[in-house]
């Protein structure tokens, strides 16, 4: 198996750290079903917690989205996306 690139390994740790981050500052979820989406943490909240630019973080965590490691918003919540880890694998 291929190693990945410094940039790739620490774009992987900065995801971990953000994925940390959600499952923090996330609401639990009640039962089967999901806390309402204007509870979620917002890009600009995670970004924040990093010290990073939203846009960054709205990258790492699309990537993340498309990996199914956390649910983002269809649309924006008070002009902001918001994420929530997935539990799927739990």
């Amino acid at each position: 198996m291929k190693s990945l690139s410094p940039k790739k390994q620490e774009q992987r740790r900065l995801q971990q750290r953000l994925l940390t981050t959600l499952q923090q500052l996330s609401p639990p979820p009640d039962s089967d079903h999901l806390p309402p989406q204007a509870e979620w943490p917002s890009t600009r909240q995670l970004a924040d917690s990093h010290d990073i630019s939203i846009y960054k973080a709205r990258n790492l965590l699309l990537d993340m989205a498309k990996n199914g490691k956390v649910i983002v918003t269809g649309r924006p919540v008070n002009n902001t996306l918001r994420w929530y880890p997935s539990y799927r694998d739990r």
